[in-house]
């Protein structure tokens, strides 16, 4: 019988999965490469096979994380008519993600943030991979707003400054985010994020 051939794209993915979860229960620091390769059902030997160092391991699991969002973002939304349902819909996915069990992002969201801006850090030579994920992120919103200005929904005005307004819209998330986060009262995160949003579309209404 010939031995089974391993798939190298989806063992990665299995290595990243099975990191992210525990990145996301006992945060970067705390997670070795021996509990990975424990959690993956593989031999720490086999995880560096596929990844030379945790750090590695770190940033594939996290873009692999943060592209998956958006690409459920991007579909659910795409054939929403309504410019301003869909912009409802996808910062309802943002609250989602803020209220997920698994992975609970809040290690994940500080690791990331440490990891940036910490010299020496996983991304803190790689932050032109977090700048693509906020440009991605970005794209979403800027293309909701010109799609609002185009079928006469939000005013005229906004395609003039549609990247500042996309950029805003995306730091008040971030920074309400990461304020419930630490406070964990997400019922009301929900409220203020309704009700910031809900003054954001009315001033943009036509």
């Amino acid at each position: 019988m010939s031995p089974k051939l391993v798939d190298k794209t989806e063992k990665i993915n299995e290595i990243a999965v099975a990191a992210l979860n525990l990145f996301a229960q006992k945060g970067y620091a705390a997670t070795s490469v021996e509990q990975i390769a424990e959690s993956a059902g593989i031999g720490k030997g086999t995880v560096y096979e596929y990844f030379p160092s945790k750090e590695e391991i770190f940033v594939h699991a996290i873009n692999n994380w943060i592209m998956n969002l958006i690409n459920r973002m991007v579909e659910m939304t795409r054939d929403i008519e309504d410019p301003v349902e869909r912009l409802k819909s996808f910062i309802e996915m943002v609250k989602d993600v803020v209220n997920a069990d698994e992975p609970d992002p809040k290690k994940l969201f500080a690791d990331i943030d440490q990891q940036t801006f910490m010299p020496g850090g996983a991304f803190y030579k790689r932050r032109q991979v977090i700048k693509d994920m906020r440009s991605t992120f970005c794209g979403i919103v800027m293309d909701i707003l010109l799609d609002g200005v185009s079928k006469k929904v939000f005013k005229p005005e906004i395609a003039r400054d549609v990247s500042r307004i996309a950029v805003n819209l995306l730091a008040y998330l971030d920074g309400i985010c990461m304020h419930y986060l630490i406070m964990e009262e997400y019922r009301e995160f929900e409220d203020q994020v309704d009700f910031y949003i809900k003054g954001f579309v009315n001033s943009i209404l036509v």
